[in-house]
């Protein structure tokens, strides 16, 4: 029995290390981190394309003002989620294209959690108040207010220094490690 323990727990110390590999970010993966970012109405906050997964949030504080999350999912992996929080407003409505079967999501509301996970994704945010998590390979279109003194959020690529989101649209920035 002893030669038995011995062996399962040298077992598992030689396998946690391979599962912990085998759960972690795929190589050359990368981070987005928005904080709180807003942008003028009619703007996106954020405009990404991604191989990955996108997790966030979007409230502007306001029941009377609406945000908006547009996710294109072009390979249909329909692993897209949303929900309203603390009894806020969410709509969510989705159409496919005749043409090329990509799926388009609207989610229209004042206070709601989003995501959009395991695929290939483009993502605009509109409104204020917006927090995203995001990691894989793509490339992001950031915009703030035009109003510099104003607090517009900040956000972070690849576990880099945090940034003001710019008072015009970025260029776009590519996300993924490298290591």
């Amino acid at each position: 029995m002893r030669r038995f323990a011995i062996f399962a727990l040298s077992a598992l110390a030689l396998a946690a290390p391979a599962a912990a590999l085998a759960f972690g970010d795929a190589p050359g993966d990368g981070t987005l981190v928005i904080k709180n970012g807003s942008a003028p109405r009619g703007v996106a906050v954020v405009t990404l394309t991604i191989d990955g997964t996108a997790i966030g949030h979007v409230s502007t504080g306001s029941p009377d003002q609406m945000d908006k999350v547009v996710i294109y999912d072009p390979n249909n992996t329909n692993d897209i989620g949303a929900s309203a929080t603390n009894g806020a407003s969410l709509t969510k409505t989705s159409a496919s294209d005749p043409t090329t079967g990509a799926t388009t999501t609207r989610l229209v509301g004042n206070d709601f959690r989003f995501r959009a996970a395991g695929g290939v994704y483009k993502i605009w945010i509109y409104g204020s108040g917006a927090n995203l998590f995001a990691v894989g390979t793509g490339k992001v279109t950031l915009q703030g207010l035009p109003d510099g003194g104003a607090s517009d959020g900040k956000y972070s690529i690849d576990g880099g220094d945090w940034h003001s989101l710019p008072a015009t649209p970025s260029d776009l920035l590519q996300i993924a490690s490298n290591g």
